[in-house]
């Protein structure tokens, strides 16, 4: 009895080891939708492992837009900068939302960084803010409406 005992639990932690299990994931939550002067700041720590970093977006049916346009700047303590101007798509020309929906919550995973290598113990700081103007006005929408959440998605780089 003891044996099965132990090989299924043997069994049990070479499963737990196998499963692809996300690096890191965090999430902001937004009370009141997303205001342009709000920045969403994602701290974490390389190693030597190849990785798929994503933004997961998260709103309801009150987002009026199509797109969105992010600014993300990228720091590490080795100096490192990388700022990006980015847009992702939303919805298709129909106005059907492109990420999962669940109840009245969509969900939208938005690749940021692919194939990256991080620097081995390096802490590194991911600043988001987001950058979305009507068309024909510079100044900035305030607040956007309906935003949910924001979260960081690290995944070890699939090798398949």
């Amino acid at each position: 009895m003891k044996i099965k005992k132990s090989l299924f639990f043997l069994l049990f932690i070479i499963c737990l080891e196998s499963c692809s299990a996300p690096y890191h994931l965090e999430f902001t939550e937004f009370s009141e939708g997303w205001k342009n002067s709000e920045s969403v700041e994602f701290n974490f720590k390389g190693d030597l492992n190849s990785k798929n970093i994503s933004l997961i977006l998260r709103h309801n049916n009150d987002y009026d837009y199509a797109n969105i346009f992010l600014i993300t700047e990228l720091n590490s303590t080795h100096s490192l900068t990388q700022t990006d101007t980015l847009e992702f798509l939303l919805s298709n020309p129909s106005g059907q939302w492109l990420g999962d929906k669940k109840l009245t919550l969509i969900e939208h995973k938005l690749p940021y960084k692919q194939n990256i290598f991080l620097a081995k113990d390096s802490l590194y700081s991911l600043k988001v803010r987001t950058s979305m103007r009507l068309n024909d006005h510079i100044k900035p929408i305030a607040n956007l409406e309906g935003i949910i959440g924001l979260g960081l998605l690290i995944e070890e780089e699939n090798k398949e």
